[in-house]
């Protein structure tokens, strides 16, 4: 059995919760949330200050660990009112209860061949904003990240990444996830890697406000990183679970999801259906770095 990965801790959480805001990608395990974890994991190994910041943030997560759903809950309005069971995910009322596992399957299901739109990512100090369209049984994606000060344009198009300013270059750099900094392979972030993390948990319904529902859990950080095949960081103390929400429209595509790690990392995405073109920048203005 091969050993598992090492990694860290900045660009692995900040790829899960990129991965699990989305819970999307495909069978062929390529992701835009991998692309964009893969180059934060990227420039955390070009400035140590800042990947050092981004640690100290994660390990106080036990601090504030219900601090995303207490804000999604607040911030929504519900006139249901479920009874605590445990129900199917169209049954479910606010104070239900739904397997987790059957959620991130829902929410995989959204991203299939022909889907598009945008989406945006905040996770203090960095912040990315871009496109995505599912072709081929992948995520293709063009992000633009900003993080002190610094812009990084970033193209992912069948599985391949291509990423301009992480270094201050005019050209297109093409990498791979085993250069950007040890961030987990693309691999760990199909919808059945996901589902693994999510067995054997239950999610509350904690909103419902028009056609949105608010989901909430308890994540297990053992699992999430067992999942992603991962070593799970044996020199800092961790809390054992990350609380991570998930609002959904009525078609279970996401509107937006936090994931507190000490900062709350917030993606949302809108303009569901949006014209995308995603393609590999021209061979002439592509270097391998």
């Amino acid at each position: 059995m091969p050993a598992k990965r090492t990694t860290s801790l900045a660009a692995a959480l900040a790829a899960a919760a990129l991965s699990l805001a989305a819970c999307g990608g495909s069978t062929d395990t390529d992701t835009s949330a991998a692309t964009t974890a893969a180059a934060t994991g990227s420039t955390s190994a070009g400035a140590a200050s800042t990947d050092s910041a981004s640690v100290s943030q994660s390990a106080s997560a036990s601090a504030t660990a219900s601090a995303s759903a207490t804000d999604t809950a607040a911030s929504s309005t519900s006139s249901d009112a479920g009874g605590g069971a445990t129900v199917d995910l169209a049954d479910a009322q606010v104070g239900d209860q739904v397997d987790a596992t059957a959620l991130g399957a829902a929410m995989a299901e959204v991203f299939k061949d022909g889907q598009s739109g945008h989406m945006t990512m905040d996770m203090s100090p960095i912040k990315a904003e871009g496109d995505f369209e599912v072709k081929d049984g992948k995520q293709n994606s063009t992000m633009t990240m900003e993080m002190g000060g610094q812009k990084i344009d970033m193209i992912s198009v069948d599985g391949v990444t291509y990423m301009k300013g992480l270094t201050g270059g005019t050209k297109w750099v093409k990498t791979d996830a085993s250069a950007m900094g040890g961030a987990p392979n693309a691999s760990a972030f199909d919808p059945a890697t996901i589902s693994k993390a999510f067995g054997g948990q239950q999610a509350k319904v904690t909103a419902k406000d028009g056609d949105t529902t608010t989901y909430s859990l308890e994540l297990d950080l053992k699992k999430l990183f067992e999942a992603m095949d991962t070593e799970l960081p044996t020199t800092m103390t961790l809390p054992e679970t990350i609380p991570v929400t998930y609002v959904l429209d009525g078609e279970n595509r996401p509107v937006k999801s936090t994931i507190n790690m000490g900062t709350n990392i917030v993606v949302e995405y809108s303009d569901w259906g949006k014209k995308v073109d995603i393609k590999a920048p021209p061979a002439s203005e592509v270097t391998t770095g």
